[in-house]
């Protein structure tokens, strides 16, 4: 059955929130992760927005009702242990931390007190957990950022972080999948394609729940590397995640 006591509340006429409990854990993400599997061909939902904690549930009001609804939700959570979990991979991500795409890194450095090599060493040393996509379409929520480089998001927001900007914030590292404006740290650039729009059965190139791995590249590499994406020739290195 399900691992948490989850609570619903009726957010719209034709929406639920499922709250679980208010904590941001890898464990309650893979939960919801499950759970969204179990609803996947569920011909009464329109769509669904995950959090680190909670999901939004849009339903057809028209077939349904909420009350019936919950209690289909609930009966659903229960059974989750009949749900076949696919072993999570490890997505390895290059990154040029290079001057000309760390335009925070000294900024940054100073502000946690360490040196850019080592911001890079613990960067690229740890593997992240895909939480979530959320903010604009394609920005991945990456968790398990070591806690020397954590530092509060930006008083004043850029106004234009460049597509493929790899940023720290908060508790969590992530990548910007288009030019945007963003509150995060930029201390590093990749040169892969994220997301793609076009793509509407599978836009985001690296699923959620599964694991992101930094690997830094040097300038020549950076190059090389996006050579081959504009050709479609580059390929993700990747593995089973073996905790």
């Amino acid at each position: 059955m399900g691992k948490y006591k989850i609570n619903f509340f009726h957010y719209s006429q034709n929406s639920i929130l499922v709250n679980w409990p208010q904590s941001i854990s890898i464990e309650i993400s893979t939960d919801i992760n499950t759970f969204c599997k179990a609803l996947y061909n569920d011909g009464n939902i329109i769509e669904y927005k995950k959090g680190y904690c909670s999901l939004l549930i849009q339903f057809n009001s028209e077939n349904i009702s909420y009350d019936y609804f919950r209690v289909y939700l609930i009966n659903i959570y229960k059974n989750l242990k009949k749900i076949n979990i696919v072993k999570p991979l490890v997505w390895e991500v290059p990154v040029c931390y290079d001057n000309s795409f760390s335009f925070d890194m000294k900024e940054y450095s100073k502000k946690i007190s360490l040196t850019k090599n080592e911001i890079i060493q613990l960067h690229s040393s740890k593997t992240y957990y895909l939480h979530m996509y959320g903010f604009l379409p394609g920005f991945m929520y990456l968790g398990g950022l070591d806690s020397k480089l954590q530092i509060s998001r930006k008083n004043i927001p850029s106004r234009r972080v460049l597509k493929g900007s790899v940023a720290v914030g908060g508790s969590q590292t992530g990548i910007y999948p288009s030019n945007s404006p963003g509150g995060w740290y930029v201390i590093g650039n990749t040169p892969i394609n994220l997301f793609n729009a076009s793509n509407l059965n599978q836009p985001v190139a690296i699923p959620d729940s599964n694991y992101v791995k930094f690997t830094p590249v040097s300038i020549e590499e950076y190059e090389l590397i996006k050579d081959e994406v504009k050709k479609s020739e580059y390929k993700f290195i990747k593995r089973e995640f073996n905790d």
